[in-house]
């Protein structure tokens, strides 16, 4: 499937130029149409102090501030957007979702086919999932970009976590667009023995389907040797360059709560270099 709508989620970090110039690069070079949404920080009403105003006058001058300040943060994000979309010249639109609960937030990404986003904060699991984590209730794809992360290019090097799992698979088929396009893509098997049924080579048949999409890549098997998975990912990935990484997101939801396996919690709070989450 072809890559034709990517949403990029534009909160108010320092951050959010570099996540919007990534997500305009690679509008651009999969000739995809980009949508751009605000989201709107849940305290712009003035938090604990504006519910003790009183009187008529003093009421109105704070949903005067509020107003204001909500049109300040819109027109500096639509800038920051309208910048990058305009010099790439890609078709574009611009939305703003205020922070009425996830069902808007999840709507928003539920039509594209690729969602550029933050990293979510340490104590999400905690508050609730995020803006940036809709994707676990979506489906949607999520390529999360690091804070610190300077290079704009779409993805060449890219890393893709293989274990055999419905999940795996799952992101590999979502991520064929950015693999088939990149220059060089490694499918790092951490102990193959754990994961891969006893008599098969590790990393065979998945190599024959992504090499059939005209995907070059390498198998590389490695044993953990007793340290944790998410730190020999990200060692492998740092040493040979990557500049993305591809993973399945294990999870299980009860009730409203998501519960994410551990390899994917610490990469998505660790991971330097984006990362590509399916679920």
């Amino acid at each position: 499937m072809d890559i034709k709508t990517i949403a990029v989620l534009i909160d108010t970090s320092p951050s959010r130029e570099t996540r919007v110039d990534y997500a305009t690069n690679l509008a651009r070079r999969h000739g995809a149409h980009l949508i751009g949404i605000f989201l709107l920080p849940p305290d712009i009403g003035g938090g604990l102090a504006a519910s003790h105003v009183r009187g008529q006058a003093a009421i109105a001058n704070l949903l005067h501030h509020q107003q204001a300040r909500k049109d300040d943060l819109i027109r500096e994000a639509r800038d920051i957007f309208e910048k990058h979309t305009a010099r790439q010249g890609v078709p574009c639109e611009f939305r703003v979702h205020a922070p009425r609960g996830e069902d808007e937030r999840r709507l928003g990404a539920l039509h594209a086919d690729l969602v550029v986003a933050a990293p979510p904060k340490d104590s999400w699991l905690d508050d609730g999932p995020p803006a940036d984590v809709v994707q676990l209730a979506t489906g949607v794809p999520f390529l999360l970009v690091p804070e610190n992360w300077r290079n704009i290019e779409p993805p060449q090097r890219i890393l893709i976590g293989w274990n055999a799992s419905r999940e795996s698979r799952r992101a590999i088929g979502d991520a064929l667009p950015l693999l088939a396009l990149a220059s060089s893509v490694t499918v790092l098997i951490v102990d193959p023995q754990a994961s891969i049924p006893a008599g098969e080579e590790p990393g065979v048949e998945v190599a024959m389907f992504l090499l059939r999409h005209g995907v070059r890549l390498t198998v590389d098997p490695v044993q953990s040797h007793g340290r944790a998975i998410p730190e020999v990912i990200l060692e492998y990935a740092a040493s040979n360059e990557h500049d993305m990484i591809v993973l399945g997101a294990y999870s299980h939801a009860r009730a409203r709560e998501i519960v994410l396996g551990g390899v994917t919690r610490s990469l998505l709070a660790h991971s330097p270099i984006p990362l590509l989450i399916s679920h």
